[in-house]
């Protein structure tokens, strides 16, 4: 109360300079007002109480005081001693019943009155405006704590805080919640927490675990999926957490969570393409061994490692495609125009016609090295390195028993054919008649006739089909092509 002081009116006689002489000798600072409008210029929080004859109050602008009185701030209530007079006593009366009932906190003391008692009185007053200073404090730090807690949960919009009643009943949804699951306090105000959860959690007890935990540990981790208002889901690493009373009886529980759904997704889609990219390898390799094993063995060593690298480039060229999503395909019109490419095949000589197909990881790898025997066999033996060449490539999709299914076709005319009509039989042949009945469910022939070779190759298209068998959901595997 350092700078306060107590406000003494007592315009007649000497009992101004009295009172204030009386105070000091006890160490409480106080100050004569000359007048009524003196004492009320000064009224504010730094006054500890008043001190005031009864002659110095009456016939004054009493309304302007009482309107002080009744405008302090909620935590103060300033303590009046009034010194009765001598008025004429009905009068006296009358006006002193109205003056403490408009004040409310007065003391009265009748003169004369004693040093000890004007003292006694005094410090009581003063115990008990410090006492009222100390909830100014007190309120100051309450309201400035909540003004940190409403700045925390308003800006906190990554994080989920819920309180609910001892049934878990939801009573507080904050911003946070409504950030994070998109439901507002009016839609989940009264709803049972459970409500967030999956069905999955719902049906295996979560929730229920949860709070068993909570209530047997005083806090449980709440670190899985959830619901949100759009159908899509949420990931939070949080808890719940038991509030108690002083007794230990449950209040009810605080739930706090952090949406970590982007870091989770990534986790996710980081361990999908790992995953992806050790069976890529594996199956990269095993196939480089098959092409190495099962090569022509026929021919010079030179011959051998130009047919081996050629292959190789033809499944590179398939693998560059395949490898920037996992389970993502690759057009079989960009694998059949690679490889007529790749043997300077004449544009002008080439037919290629067929609807949009896009072909799984293993469909892709077969496909490619099939179109890469027959276009390295036309480049050596067949209609791309005969004058008059012609090749046409066509292929259509066609529905067997519900089943989407592809029919390739590849026909090479204008080619000297042998007399016996006889067909080389190699690595392409095989891989043709055998490896794609065996790796994709389908069949594979290759005709020579009076009118050039002719191949088909007919296949089911898998849209699901992966190089990697994963149950991670599809969602993930499109979030990861939106990402990059």
């Amino acid at each position: 109360m350092d700078g306060s002081a107590v406000l003494v009116l007592a315009p007649i006689g000497r009992d101004g300079p009295a009172a204030v002489e009386i105070l000091s000798r006890i160490g409480i600072a106080a100050i004569v007002c000359a007048d009524f409008s003196a004492l009320v210029t000064r009224l504010g929080p730094q006054c500890l109480a008043v001190i005031a004859t009864e002659e110095g109050l009456f016939g004054r602008d009493i309304p302007a005081l009482i309107s002080w009185t009744q405008n302090q701030p909620v935590w103060s209530d300033l303590p009046f001693i009034i010194l009765t007079s001598h008025l004429a006593h009905q009068r006296a009366a009358a006006w002193r019943a109205d003056l403490v009932s408009s004040l409310g906190n007065v003391t009265l003391l009748e003169r004369p009155v004693e040093a000890i008692t004007l003292t006694s009185s005094t410090r009581a007053a003063l115990r008990g405006r410090q006492r009222q200073y100390d909830l100014r404090r007190l309120l100051s730090e309450l309201e400035h704590g909540n003004e940190r807690f409403r700045l925390i949960v308003e800006n906190a919009r990554d994080y989920a805080i819920i309180f609910s009643d001892p049934d878990d009943t939801i009573t507080d949804w904050l911003p946070g919640a409504a950030a994070v699951f998109g439901w507002s306090a009016d839609e989940m105000i009264g709803k049972p927490t459970s409500s967030i959860f999956t069905p999955e959690d719902q049906a295996n007890g979560v929730p229920e675990h949860e709070l068993s935990r909570a209530r047997s540990d005083g806090v449980a981790p709440n670190i899985r999926w959830h619901k949100s208002k759009s159908g899509g889901r949420v990931f939070l690493d949080g808890q719940t957490v038991a509030l108690r009373n002083d007794d230990g009886t449950i209040r009810g529980f605080l739930k706090i969570g952090k949406d970590i759904t982007e870091r989770k997704r990534n986790e996710e889609r980081q361990a999908v393409l790992t995953a992806e990219l050790q069976h890529r390898v594996r199956n990269v390799l095993a196939t480089v061994a098959s092409l190495v094993k099962r090569g022509d063995t026929g021919g010079t060593t030179q011959e051998f490692r130009e047919r081996l690298s050629g292959r190789i480039a033809a499944l590179a060229r398939t693998q560059t495609l395949l490898t920037r999503w996992a389970g993502e395909g690759v057009v079989l019109d960009s694998i059949v125009r690679d490889e007529l490419l790749a043997q300077a095949a004449d544009p002008s000589r080439i037919s290629i016609e067929g609807p949009h197909v896009l072909l799984m990881p293993k469909a892709a790898e077969v496909l490619t090295l099939a179109i890469h025997e027959l276009a390295t066999n036309a480049a050596k033996y067949g209609a791309i390195g005969a004058p008059g060449g012609q090749i046409a490539v066509r292929w259509e999709r066609r529905e067997r028993k519900g089943q989407d299914w592809l029919q390739f076709h590849w026909k090479e005319s204008g080619m000297e054919i042998s007399p016996r009509g006889d067909m080389r039989k190699g690595f392409g042949t095989e891989l043709i008649t055998r490896r794609v009945p065996f790796e994709l469910k389908g069949t594979g022939e290759m005709r020579l006739t009076a009118g050039g070779l002719h191949c088909r190759i007919a296949l089911p298209l898998k849209p699901s089909e992966s190089v990697l068998q994963t149950d991670v959901p599809a969602d993930l595997l499109s979030a990861s092509r939106n990402s990059s």
